[in-house]
């Protein structure tokens, strides 16, 4: 019987290929992390749409507990490939994943990062695998701009030479890796937090109550934020200003120390790290999101707020290319002296605020799984 049981099934995977030009094997963990919350969502988004036929892989590990069980309980088809996302036994990593292609009809693979990018493109290579590689550019050392030249200068050689399609996140990266513009498209992140789903916004045009969570280091720029208050303060007269810098690393008692030497401890509160929940709660107490940073491969200090419905300041980087039509759902600004301008603007303004807000409430739907999914289905039957 269980024989029988097993003919059967693998009569009906035949049957089911046969109906599909397409099977997809999604590599859906990172290196260091294991199954990713954003890839989970892409997963399930790609499963439910029906649209094409599908194969997860990740390693055991996960990003944050209960991913696996989400997708157990979608019933996402997934194989675990047992410590696929640490660096060694590459060979028999290589031969688990050819068995994997072979077993399951696969005719594409989309991979995360340069270790899977290597392994899948020795498979092929090596067992003579016929399968369209695509590959998802997450980001590259940008903190350095050496360490940048040289990543992108790597990264962009392997995918000029084994990638048949590649996905970038933002039109910032896409920009960086320039010599790959024939092959490359943009599809954001889904953004499927339950927060997101409220079918109406309510947003105040004052008082100003700013939030800006990152990490404190180099090239987050909290201090710009810190002083632009500062300049707010002294040329309105405002002290009922908030400002929200939520989060740890090596320069916050750097910043702690520069809003007291300013005078403004009061105006600056720092929550500390807080979950991915909890900067959604202060996010909708707040009426203004800021993104500072010099660089966001992404950012989703920018999506995240924007998704929510506040009124967004944000430095020209990252997704804001791609999302941002200034003055209309949100402002960009270069700076400190354009920041606090910015703010006295929307302090005399306070309507600006609210309408800028509810743009980008109505803008959201960018960021929806159906179009997000959408997005992705294209680039791929281009591979």
């Amino acid at each position: 019987m269980r024989i029988f049981s097993q003919l059967w099934n693998f009569d009906i995977r035949i049957f089911h290929n046969e109906r599909k030009d397409m099977k997809l094997l999604f590599f859906a963990s990172d290196y260091k992390i294991g199954l990713t919350q954003a890839n989970t969502e892409v997963v399930i988004g790609l499963y439910r749409s029906g649209k094409v036929d599908m194969l997860c892989a990740s390693s055991e590990n996960e990003q944050e507990k209960g991913l696996h069980k989400k997708l157990d309980d979608v019933r996402v088809p997934k194989c675990i490939i047992q410590g696929l996302d640490v660096h060694n036994d590459f060979k028999k990593k290589a031969l688990e994943i050819s068995k994997i292609i072979t077993g399951n009809f696969i005719t594409h693979v989309n991979v995360q990062n340069n270790w899977q990018l290597a392994l899948l493109a020795y498979v092929r290579l090596r067992y003579g695998l016929h399968f369209k590689l695509i590959y998802t550019i997450h980001g590259y050392r940008h903190n350095s701009s050496v360490k940048a030249a040289v990543a992108i200068g790597v990264i962009g050689l392997a995918l000029l030479l084994f990638a048949d399609r590649v996905i970038s996140m933002s039109s910032y990266v896409s920009r960086r890796f320039w010599f790959l513009r024939r092959k490359t498209d943009i599809v954001f992140y889904i953004m499927n937090k339950p927060q997101y789903a409220k079918a109406e916004n309510h947003i105040a045009g004052s008082p100003l109550r700013l939030v800006f969570p990152a990490q404190f280091r180099y090239g987050k720029n909290q201090q710009v934020v810190i002083c632009a208050v500062k300049r707010y303060i002294e040329q309105t007269g405002d002290d009922t200003i908030r400002l929200y810098l939520p989060g740890d690393g090596a320069r916050l008692d750097e910043m702690k120390s520069l809003a007291a030497r300013l005078k403004i401890d009061k105006n600056v509160i720092f929550p500390g790290k807080l979950s991915l929940d909890g900067v959604l709660e202060l996010y909708e107490k707040c009426n203004i999101a800021l993104c500072a940073s010099n660089v966001e491969t992404y950012g989703r200090c920018i999506a995240e707020p924007f998704m929510l419905g506040r009124c967004l300041l944000t430095r020209n980087t990252g997704v804001a290319l791609d999302i941002i039509r200034d003055g209309e759902n949100g402002l960009l600004f270069d700076g400190e002296e354009d920041l606090a301008r910015q703010l006295v603007k929307l302090h005399d303004n306070p309507g600006i605020v609210v309408k800028m807000g509810n743009q980008a409430f109505v803008d959201r739907k960018m960021f929806s799984a159906e179009s997000v999914i959408d997005s992705y289905l294209h680039v791929i039957s281009k591979a």
